[in-house]
């Protein structure tokens, strides 16, 4: 994987890079980092990003930067930090930094991607069985994720077929819907439209999954016990899903909540159709 990042340039940029290299934004080849509060790039998320792009494979990376010349030498160091980092657990990382003087150039920036060809998001390879599902999502979404214990019991049930599909929901929810869940006001539109987007690439729909008065109808089916360990219940409210059929190989769901509090998905159950009225 060929990953460019394109950090603290201004909005006219970016507005160039939707026009240019928009399927590089949609498959996140090409991920933009805007500034924070006017004081140069979100530092922090380039580095949270950098370090689950390595996690999931990432083999080379550009990170095409603008900063303010006082802030540039701190930017520097504090970018060498997670490349280090990062480079401790991918030995073969290759991590190039090019600055420029002009956060408003559009077509210097288009020049270095064009030059470094940044490879597709499509192309990452999940597993083909359940059976690490935890500890996968641990090593590429950790403290995005959590799979509750009730999870972890139901895939080892499964039997769903397309398996990479699954993985790739749950991706899915580490990726474009967390940034969606916790970006700024000033990216939510952006983190909308690049979650939605890889919802329609891999055919799902993100839907209510069940009413809380509905809910009641069916035990317990829709209710985990969160914090795990605690009596304290909570309603696997969402959930996304694909394919109308009821027979558990076809069907794929991935039930979930939004826990505010920690900023993570809780995934209480997958792949297979928690019961309704009609089931």
């Amino acid at each position: 994987m060929r990953i460019v990042y394109v950090a603290g340039f201004f909005g006219h940029v970016f507005e160039e890079l939707q026009s240019k290299v928009g399927t590089n934004l949609q498959d996140r080849s090409v991920v933009w980092i805007p500034q924070y509060k006017h004081v140069g790039p979100d530092l922090h998320w380039l580095k949270s990003d950098f370090l689950q792009a390595v996690a999931r494979g990432a083999t080379e990376v550009l990170i095409c930067l603008y900063a303010y010349r006082e802030r540039l030498r701190d930017t520097l160091d504090y970018l060498q930090e997670a490349i280090d980092c990062a480079k401790s657990r991918s030995p073969e990382l290759k991590v190039t930094i090019k600055t420029w003087k002009n956060a408003f150039d559009a077509e210097w920036v288009l020049s270095k991607i064009e030059d470094f060809k940044p490879s597709v998001y499509a192309c990452i390879t999940f597993p083909t069985a359940f059976d690490n599902l935890e500890e996968w999502a641990i090593a590429f979404h950790n403290g995005r994720i959590f799979i509750h214990p009730r999870a972890v019991q139901a895939v080892k049930k499964s039997q769903y077929e397309n398996v990479q599909l699954a993985y790739a929901a749950v991706n899915l929810l580490g990726e474009e819907y967390w940034r969606m869940r916790t970006s700024t006001p000033d990216r939510s539109s952006e983190c909308r439209s690049a979650f939605n987007a890889r919802l329609r690439d891999l055919g799902l729909d993100l839907a209510p999954s069940i009413t809380s008065s509905r809910s009641g109808e069916q035990g317990e089916e829709y209710l985990v016990a969160y914090p795990v360990g605690t009596e304290n219940k909570r309603l696997l409210d969402l959930h996304l899903k694909k394919g109308s059929s009821r027979e558990p190989q076809f069907c794929l769901r991935v039930y979930f909540f939004w826990d505010h509090d920690e900023q993570k998905v809780v995934i209480g159950w997958l792949p297979s159709h928690l019961g309704t009225r009609t089931t």
